[in-house]
């Protein structure tokens, strides 16, 4: 087992609601000792699903996991919209509910959604980052400004929508109810989609549910595990940190090479090898299908050493180095 300073791994948490990202990685800092630990996108709290979440030396590789596209499903309220943009706001406009429901038992809405979402929702396109997020202006989370009831100007940013279903309008709870399943691009909002989707169908729209299901290559039920699952271990090994990182290792770490699959793997000799580690120069040859990759992963005895690109001569430029020995 490696000792406390190398718990090097990926752990895919299948995160709970009401808890923010930066939260569940306090608890597995609790639960594991572990102070160097980090996770890969975040979610609101009111959300779920997949939360990859990177430690020890594998943390320099976040910005790899983070820069995966994403897909989302979504539950949304149709006939109000608050100013979270979700369930936990308050609301800030609604429709006539008489006149929502002749919209949506008459089949109109349903068509009207479908036909917005494919000519507006869908591609390449501009969005304002919610008032209600981490983004920061000035230093300062939007969300601090929202808080204390001002209003930031904020630019669009331009994100790309791959995919978007759309189910049935449903009465549940005497709510309309509708939901999505979405991909799409990095640093997408979810909430604001919904939000943008129903003021432009004038029914007005927020979010009750979010689960995230992939990050890239990683998918919730690849092994995932929450951290209710996680801290029931942690009484039957009667709170002992070494016991657990031992059990987290031995069969929940996600294997990193899987998951960077995208990047070409070349496979190190043992004096290859030696030289990555000390980050000394080297050349690699004989790798025809590599030539057009940005980025190429390293490995010795299938352990990943480091994320490189290579020059024009194919000398290695070190991105990552994952370890110091081999």
């Amino acid at each position: 087992m490696q000792n406390n300073t190398e718990f090097n791994g990926l752990l895919l948490i299948d995160k709970h609601t009401d808890i923010t990202s930066f939260g569940v990685i306090s608890r597995l800092r609790s639960l594991t000792g572990i102070k160097k630990i980090g996770h890969c996108g975040t979610l609101d709290p009111f959300a779920t699903g997949l939360l990859p979440v990177l430690f020890g030396r594998y943390t320099k590789l976040a910005q790899y996991l983070e820069a995966t596209d994403k897909t989302y499903q979504v539950e949304f309220v149709l006939g109000a919209a608050t100013d979270t943009m979700d369930r936990t706001g308050q609301i800030i406009d609604f429709v006539d509910k008489t006149e929502l429901q002749q919209r949506i038992e008459s089949g109109e809405l349903d068509k009207t959604l479908t036909k917005i979402v494919a000519s507006n929702l869908i591609g390449e396109i501009k969005q304002v980052p919610p008032m209600y997020s981490a983004v920061k202006i000035a230093g300062k989370p939007l969300y601090k400004y929202a808080r204390d009831g001002q209003e930031i100007a904020r630019q669009g940013r331009t994100i790309k929508i791959y995919q978007a279903e759309l189910s049935k309008i449903t009465l549940q709870n005497e709510q309309w109810i509708c939901s999505a399943t979405i991909s799409c691009s990095k640093g997408t909002y979810i909430r604001t989609w919904i939000d943008d989707l129903g003021r432009k169908a004038k029914c007005f729209a927020y979010a009750k549910s979010l689960s995230r299901q992939k990050c890239g290559n990683l998918e919730l039920g690849q092994n995932s595990i929450t951290l209710a699952e996680l801290f029931r271990k942690k009484e039957e090994f009667a709170s002992d940190q070494s016991k657990m990182r031992n059990e987290i290792e031995q069969k929940y770490f996600y294997p990193i090479e899987d998951a960077l699959s995208d990047f070409p793997q070349y496979h190190l000799s043992g004096t290859e090898a030696e030289k990555v580690v000390h980050g000394q120069n080297l050349k690699l040859n004989n790798f025809s299908e590599l030539d057009s990759a940005s980025l190429i992963q390293l490995l010795y005895n299938n352990k990943l050493l480091a994320i490189v690109s290579l020059n024009k001569s194919n000398q290695v430029q070190y991105q990552k180095v994952l370890a110091d020995k081999v």
